[in-house]
């Protein structure tokens, strides 16, 4: 990790290409702001990707730079619901299943969790009228459906598609085309979730350091 200094902005001042809605904030996530903050090089990447986009789409963004108290808070609450799903689990069963979709609370230097690195984001498109385009899943669902090659695999399988499956799987290329030609990189178990210059980014693109380490925000938030 050689965190490279690289500041915090603002996601919000461009609305003809990315609207901002922080839905951690709208669900009352412990921590969470009505503010979506990314790196510098993250935004500009997101503002090509948007000119890459079908006219009259635009992206919206729905959680990118956290704190550790809002990935401490989600973990434990995925931890909380699983734990209420599936009680015959222990704990490490419990940790390993919430991993797959949270990623553990972490500000380790050398291992910080995504999202506290301002290089992920978690994204869709909407179109000119303002609604999503058809993924298949809800945002932050944890099924099998949200991996991104979901649809991917049944067409490969032969297996029947409906309509709106097809819709769906049109769409998550749109997404992943866009995103990766800008110089992002995808985590397989999410659809919607993208990086830049984080420990994912650089695993998947052999580099021998991240860019980004744990991102300090050059604000004070107080929370409602």
């Amino acid at each position: 990790m050689e965190e490279c200094g690289e500041p915090l902005v603002s996601a919000g001042y461009l609305p003809e290409k990315i609207l901002v809605s922080p839905q951690y904030y709208v669900h009352g996530i412990e921590g969470a702001i009505p503010e979506c903050f990314v790196r510098r090089s993250v935004l500009l990447r997101l503002s090509r990707a948007a000119d890459m986009l079908p006219r009259g789409c635009r992206f919206v963004l729905f959680d990118s730079w956290r704190s550790r108290v809002v990935q401490t808070s989600l973990f434990q609450k995925f931890r909380s619901e699983l734990r209420e799903r599936m009680p015959l689990l222990d704990d490490q069963e419990i940790t390993t299943l919430a991993s797959q979709f949270v990623a553990l609370p972490s500000i380790s230097p050398t291992h910080p969790s995504p999202h506290v690195t301002g290089g992920a984001v978690d994204l869709t498109i909407v179109d000119e009228t303002g609604l999503c385009l058809p993924m298949g899943t809800e945002f932050d669902e944890t099924t099998e459906k949200s991996a991104t090659d979901f649809f991917e695999k049944k067409l490969a399988a032969k297996e029947r598609l409906t309509s709106s499956d097809e819709e769906s799987l049109v769409n998550r290329r749109l997404l992943y085309a866009v995103m990766t030609r800008a110089g992002f990189t995808n985590y397989p178990d999410e659809w919607w979730h993208f990086d830049y210059g984080n420990q994912n980014w650089a695993l998947l693109h052999g580099e021998k350091a991240a860019p980004y380490g744990v991102a300090e925000p050059p604000f004070r938030w107080k929370s409602s």
